[in-house]
């Protein structure tokens, strides 16, 4: 089926900037998709088009039966499948990677003791700015995957069957034609049709997971806008208060807060 090696190394860089359901998902499409693909899909499916045999010599009838019978094969749709679902994620890793050369650009142009004050990212914890482009890669996952999903419920179905009855033209009458594998056929289809609906509950779920992540943190910096406010209010006579800096610079002002002073002079017992 080619080499997966690129395909597996961005996969594998992905699962560095992932969250926890991320990597699940990553799991899942690594080992029940890919590698079954790669591996269990060629000895299924070598052999689908030559093992398909239908009880007529008529040339040409063979080949337009097939055609009718699998408009796409199951393993290339699976391929193109994996490929488009895989692109979000490609696209979300050199994003992030633009942004850490980036970063570690602009860092190294800082002071030796500023770059001792500033904590280092933990591994395995994902950023703030992380979280947030991964909001917007999942969305675009979802839509591929519930697009794979429908396209494969209504171009096989559920199963496989051994016989296939074909009256497509070159075909002299109704020939009926014999499927090779069916029922392991069925139970990969079943299978790969599985693992889809649990990728796309992943999706879901971790886009759902980052939401929350989102909000909290928002509730947690309003709060510490809050406290902080609180922690140092502006006082009426201070000397940072706009109003009173106002008042000092002019003669009016002067008498005004003179006035003011006295009058709480005399209030005072």
């Amino acid at each position: 089926m080619g080499d997966w090696s690129i395909l597996g190394r961005f996969l594998s860089e992905v699962q560095n900037h992932s969250t926890v359901i991320g990597k699940i998902w990553l799991t899942m499409l690594l080992i029940f998709r890919i590698l079954l693909v790669a591996l269990v899909g060629d000895a299924v499916y070598s052999d689908e088009q030559s093992k398909f045999t239908c009880n007529t010599q008529q040339p040409g009838c063979n080949n337009v039966c097939y055609d009718t019978f699998a408009p796409v094969s199951h393993l290339r749709f699976w391929v193109f499948q994996i490929v488009l679902v895989s692109t979000p994620s490609i696209f979300y890793i050199v994003f992030v990677l633009h942004k850490i050369a980036k970063d570690e650009k602009l860092d190294g142009q800082r002071t030796q003791l500023l770059s001792q004050r500033i904590p280092k990212q933990r591994s395995g914890e994902i950023r703030k700015d992380e979280a947030y482009d991964e909001m917007g890669e999942d969305p675009t996952q979802q839509s591929n995957q519930i697009t794979f999903l429908v396209g494969q419920y209504f171009l096989f179905g559920f199963e496989v069957p051994h016989l296939y009855r074909c009256d497509s033209y070159p075909c002299p009458t109704r020939t009926d034609c014999f499927v090779s594998r069916a029922t392991e056929k069925t139970i990969f289809l079943n299978f790969m049709f599985s693992i889809s609906l649990g990728c796309f509950i992943l999706n879901i779920a971790e886009l759902h997971y980052l939401g929350w992540i989102y909000i909290f943190r928002i509730l947690c910096s309003a709060c510490s806008t809050c406290c902080r406010q609180e922690q140092n209010p502006v006082k009426l006579y201070s000397n940072h208060n706009p109003l009173m800096l106002q008042l000092r610079h002019s003669v009016r002002g002067q008498v005004f807060l003179s006035c003011l002073l006295a009058e709480e002079a005399d209030c005072t017992p």
